[in-house]
């Protein structure tokens, strides 16, 4: 019986080891970047829309959201869904994972953007706000608007790498 113990707290200590070294290597940085924006925009799931802003007390629209995710997360995002779109290369919105920010146009033109919450084969759930529901967790794929809208999307981690090579860029020309 305290061999059996003395085991599982062993395998605990390990497990507990392996998760701190993963931190710690690039894939585990990427991870924790798109997790803390996912959880950071769980928190204002219900909040009402309101066009042009990005404060949690009047509401927010698409970009706003992303853009006051990234400020509570020390990350700098641009203010507008088509700027957004324009600071990383794109990915098809099919290999978007957790994390990872979809665009959605039609006519040549981006209009809104979210933050992917999980997928599943014939699901992809997006945090967004909209401006009938206010910010919500929808799968996207089953609304006829946005699915016939759903251009592409981009891996948060190459946009977040842009933006820290642009921020060290920026500092050595301006001491």
């Amino acid at each position: 019986m305290r061999l059996a113990l003395y085991d599982i707290q062993k395998r605990k200590e390990y497990a507990r080891e392996a998760r701190e070294a993963f931190v710690h290597t690039e894939a585990g940085r990427e991870i924790s970047i798109k997790k803390s924006m996912l959880d950071t925009a769980r928190t204002f799931l219900g909040t009402r829309y309101r066009y042009g802003s990005s404060d949690p007390k009047l509401g927010f629209d698409c970009s706003g959201l992303l853009y006051h995710v990234g400020k509570l997360n020390q990350i700098q995002l641009p203010r507008s869904s088509a700027l957004l779109a324009k600071s990383a290369p794109h990915i098809p919105w099919k290999k978007a994972r957790p994390g990872d920010l979809v665009f959605f146009g039609d006519r040549g033109r981006i209009h809104h953007v979210g933050i992917v919450s999980r997928t599943r084969p014939k699901e992809l759930w997006v945090i967004h706000s909209t401006n009938q529901r206010g910010v919500i967790d929808e799968n996207v794929l089953e609304s006829s608007y946005w699915n016939k809208r759903l251009l592409f999307a981009i891996d948060f981690t190459t946009l977040k790498e842009l933006r820290s090579l642009s921020d060290t860029d920026t500092a050595s020309i301006n001491p």
